[in-house]
């Protein structure tokens, strides 16, 4: 069994990680503003929202990145790696929308 101290700094180190990986976010973002053809950009904005397990956001971030980069097999493995962790917490496939009548 671990210690409280252990535990407490496991809480504080995965906050840190959480926090700072927004704040990266906030800037990629802003730099995306001036650069929306920028690929590189993307892939690492769908790692930033992978890090604070933002499934969705991170998907459709990495398809950006894909689309702009289609030969990138560094972008197609994090694609395929976010799509199997967010399966594995429940947010992928996405619920279909039920049709209008």
């Amino acid at each position: 069994m671990s210690s409280p101290l252990g535990r407490w700094w496991k809480k504080f180190r995965d906050t840190c990680r959480y926090l700072s990986a927004s704040l990266a976010i906030v800037l990629v973002k802003r730099k995306l503003k001036r650069r929306p053809q920028d690929w590189s950009l993307w892939l690492t904005l769908g790692r930033l929202y992978a890090i604070g397990y933002q499934w969705p956001q991170a998907i459709d971030s990495l398809k950006r990145a894909r689309k702009l980069n289609p030969q990138s097999e560094v972008i197609a493995q994090v694609l395929a790696d976010a799509k199997e962790k967010a399966r594995q917490n429940g947010a992928w496939p996405p619920a279909r929308k039920a049709k209008e009548k």
